[in-house]
């Protein structure tokens, strides 16, 4: 008796450990799906619109349209994803009166107060996994030449914070235009995402 006692005992033990780990890597497979989905609306509605739609900076009409298929368009993505606890922690302002006035803001706060929040840690990820649109591609800095006229981006991202339904989240991006030069512009914001049409996309601060 002590022993079948023992045995379901570890079989119990046995039992919690799987269904914790399925639970987290179907957890972390949903992030990156997320991740993927941001970060290619992120770069067609910032970047991949301008240079589709260019305009005389002077009388502000159009110019002729480029060649998509001649682009080549450099990301680099970070593969560490930061606690999103210690973003806000150290980035308070980003956290602040986002969607002020509007539904989402409810959603957003109630993500950013959830217990989920707080336990998020850092983890690594295979950025091999993020399939981006043409005409962008992944490259390494420090494995190829960029011209001298050449910019290219950068995206660093947080751990993605999802409500109970998977249905909106919060995460917090950075983004980096570079060039060769040295000079840098971006942007660096905690955003809502929300899943439409089975695709993430980010709310934009009102």
């Amino acid at each position: 008796m002590p022993n079948c006692m023992k045995m379901n005992k570890f079989l119990n033990i046995a039992l919690i450990v799987i269904l914790f780990c399925s639970c987290n890597d179907n957890y972390e497979r949903d992030e990156i799906v997320a991740i993927t989905d941001i970060t290619n609306d992120y770069l067609e509605r910032n970047i991949l619109k301008e240079i589709l739609e260019p305009r005389d900076i002077f009388s502000d009409k159009p110019l002729a349209k480029p060649n998509i298929d001649s682009l080549d368009l450099k990301v680099y993505i970070s593969d560490g994803l930061l606690p999103i606890a210690q973003v806000k922690q150290d980035n308070e302002w980003m956290f602040n009166d986002n969607y002020f006035g509007t539904p989402d803001s409810a959603i957003f706060y109630e993500i950013v107060n959830s217990e989920k929040f707080r336990k998020l840690n850092y983890r690594e990820f295979d950025k091999r996994e993020i399939r981006l649109i043409k005409p962008f591609r992944q490259f390494e800095k420090s494995q190829e030449k960029v011209t001298a006229d050449e910019s290219y981006t950068i995206l660093n991202f947080s751990r993605v914070c999802f409500d109970s339904k998977k249905e909106n989240g919060v995460v917090e991006i950075k983004y980096v235009q570079g060039f060769t030069s040295g000079s840098m512009n971006g942007y660096h914001m905690a955003l809502l995402i929300k899943k439409k049409n089975n695709k993430w996309t980010y709310i934009p601060r009102k």
